[in-house]
């Protein structure tokens, strides 16, 4: 008799042994933590501290979050540019953006805006030592679903001769 139940108390231990794993996996997923995102009362300067802070702790909460928080806040021209998230992550890693991942030190210039763009330089000290200046370019999207949110249209490195003295 017993024999009879046997495919049903063997399937039942074999559930009964997967739903805790099952239940886990799904808390884990429900505990991760969301990555920060554009929204319209972030200004220019809020969006880059955001983005140069997740640099800095790239690996937290998770490897390479601080790059895809930095994709979350470029702007759609931005993305059809340099995405999808596989393409940016390894553009973030190369030249010249590499020293940006992790860096141990940042300094913000004033933002200066010119109508719907806006404009921000941040001196990085890398994990390495040395000190780097990058311009930000952000825009302020005028229609989808990211109106009213600024967003990073460009970064790029800027030359040491290149930088106001002011900035600083």
């Amino acid at each position: 008799m017993i024999r009879k139940y046997l495919p049903i108390i063997a399937l039942a231990l074999v559930l009964g042994a997967i739903a805790p794993l099952a239940s886990g996996a799904l808390a884990d997923k429900a505990n991760t933590p969301t990555l920060p995102q554009p929204a319209v009362d972030l200004q220019p300067q809020d969006v880059v501290r955001i983005v140069i802070t997740a640099l800095a702790n790239n690996d937290k909460p998770y490897p390479d979050a601080g790059i895809a928080t930095t994709f979350n806040f470029a702007s759609p021209g931005n993305k059809v540019n340099t995405g999808p998230l596989d393409k940016f992550t390894r553009m973030v890693k190369g030249e010249p953006y590499g020293l940006m991942v992790n860096h141990v030190g940042s300094e913000f210039s004033e933002v200066v805006y010119d109508g719907t763009n806006a404009y921000q330089m941040v001196q990085l000290t890398a994990a390495d030592g040395r000190s780097v200046v990058y311009a930000f370019r952000l825009s302020k999207q005028v229609e989808g679903e990211f109106r009213d949110m600024w967003m990073t249209d460009a970064v790029w490195p800027v030359a040491e001769d290149q930088v106001p003295q002011q900035a600083f």
